[in-house]
C-alpha cells in the first residue's frame, strides 16, 4: 500500500511541474508573443518595457510558491491570520515599489516615452495616470496571484488531509485484522497443542506424525499468512492438516469428511477464516460416548466460493462468552475484507450446527 501511494504521489508531483512549467514559461512569454508575427518590430521595441514585464513576472512567481509552500504552512494552517495578512501586505508595497520603479526607470526615462509626452498639449500632460501602471494595475495582478495561490494551498491541504486520514483509517484497520488474527492463532494453538498432548499421554507412534502436523500449520501461519491474500489451494492444505491432525484422537469410526470441488482454478483469499468454524467442529462434534459426524465442504460458482461446515452436536458450550467473541472476530474480519461481498449464514437446531459462508471473490 505504501509503494502504491509512494509511486502515486510521484506521478502526480512530476505532473504538477510539468503543468506549473508550462503556465509561468507561457506568463514569461506572453510580452515577446508578438514578436515572433513581425519580428521586424523587435528593433523598435521597448526593451525597458520588456524588461520590467520581466520582473514583475518573476516576482510573481516567486511570491506564488512563497505563498504556497512557505506561508500557508506557517501561517494559514497555524491560524496565524495576522502574520499571514502583514506578510502578503508587504509583498504587495514590495510589487508595488518594483513596479513605479520599473515604470520610472525603464519607461519614463526612455527617449519614445519623453518623445510622446512633448508632443501632448500641457493641459493633457497631468502625471496622475501613473498609478494605473504603478499601483492599480500591480495590485490586481498580485491580488490575483495571492488569491490563486492561497486556494491552490487550501485545496492541496484539504486533499492531503484526506489522504491522510485514509492512511489513518488503513493503518487501524490492518491494525485491527492483525489483532483479530491474533486472537484466532493462540486458541487454534492451545487447542493443537492439548491433542499432542493428549497424543503423548498415550504414547501413541502418531505422536510424532502429530508434531509434524502442527510445524506445517506454524509454517503455513507465521510464514505465509501476512497482508496479502493466499492461493486457495494452501487454506485447503492447511485445513486438512489441522483435520488430519484432530482425525488422530478419534475413534475409528464415525464420519469426518472434507469434501473439495475438483478444478477450483486460481482462486485468492483472504487467509484464516475458515479455521474458526473447523475448530468448533471438533470442540463441540467430538466426545468420548458417541461417533461424530462432521463434514466440511469447499467450492465456487459464479465468483463466488462458498465454505460450508455441519457437524452433529455432542458436546454443549461451558463458555458461550468465548465462542461469542469468536464468531464477532470474524464477521469483523469479513466486514473489513469483504465489504458487501459476504454472506454468513448459521443455523443451530440443538442437533447439528451447520454454517455457510459465501464470498464473492472479485468486484463488480
Amino acid at each position: 500500500m505504501a509503494l502504491v501511494t509512494s509511486v502515486f504521489q510521484e506521478r502526480r508531483s512530476t505532473r504538477s511541474i510539468i503543468t506549473n512549467s508550462i503556465v509561468w514559461a507561457v506568463l514569461f512569454l506572453l510580452p515577446y508573443i508578438n514578436f515572433l508575427y513581425e519580428p521586424e518590430k523587435w528593433a523598435d521595441a521597448n526593451k525597458g518595457y520588456l524588461v520590467m514585464q520581466g520582473l514583475s513576472t518573476l516576482f510573481l512567481m516567486v511570491f506564488f510558491y512563497l505563498n504556497l509552500h512557505v506561508l500557508g504552512p506557517r501561517y494559514l494552517s497555524k491560524n496565524r491570520n495576522w502574520l499571514f495578512v502583514s506578510v502578503i501586505f508587504l509583498g504587495l508595497l514590495m510589487y508595488i515599489a518594483l513596479n513605479y520603479y520599473s515604470f520610472l526607470h525603464f519607461i519614463a526615462s526612455s527617449a519614445d516615452f519623453i518623445e510622446n509626452q512633448s508632443k501632448r498639449a500641457p493641459e493633457d500632460r497631468s502625471e496622475n495616470w501613473i498609478w494605473i501602471p504603478t499601483i492599480l494595475g500591480p495590485t490586481l495582478l498580485y491580488s490575483i496571484n495571492i488569491l490563486t495561490s492561497t486556494m491552490l494551498y487550501l485545496f492541496n491541504e484539504r486533499s492531503r488531509q484526506k489522504e491522510l486520514n485514509q492512511l489513518v483509517e488503513l493503518e487501524k484497520t490492518a491494525a485491527e485484522l492483525s489483532m483479530l488474527k491474533l486472537q484466532i492463532s493462540p486458541h487454534f494453538l492451545f487447542n493443537t497443542l492439548n491433542n499432542i498432548r493428549w497424543l503423548v499421554r498415550k504414547k501413541s507412534d502418531l505422536s510424532e506424525e502429530a508434531i509434524l502436523k502442527l510445524s506445517e500449520i506454524l509454517r503455513y501461519i507465521i510464514y505465509e499468512v501476512g497482508d496479502k491474500k493466499v492461493d486457495i489451494s494452501r487454506e485447503i492444505e492447511h485445513l486438512k492438516n489441522y483435520i488430519e491432525l484432530q482425525k488422530l484422537r478419534l475413534p475409528k469410526k464415525g464420519n469426518v469428511a472434507f469434501t473439495v470441488q475438483d478444478n477450483l482454478g486460481s482462486v485468492s483469499i483472504q487467509p484464516l477464516l475458515f479455521i474458526h468454524f473447523v475448530e468448533n467442529a471438533f470442540k463441540y462434534g467430538v466426545d468420548s460416548k458417541s461417533d461424530p459426524d462432521i463434514q466440511f465442504e469447499i467450492s465456487t460458482a459464479d465468483n463466488t466460493l462458498t465454505f460450508s461446515s455441519r457437524n452433529k452436536i455432542l458436546v454443549t458450550s461451558s463458555n458461550l462468552s468465548n465462542e461469542g467473541i469468536g464468531l464477532v472476530n470474524i464477521k469483523r474480519r469479513l466486514e473489513l475484507l469483504y465489504p458487501n461481498r459476504y454472506e454468513l449464514a448459521i443455523n443451530n437446531d440443538s442437533e447439528y450446527f451447520e454454517v455457510i459462508m459465501k464470498l464473492q471473490l472479485h468486484e463488480d
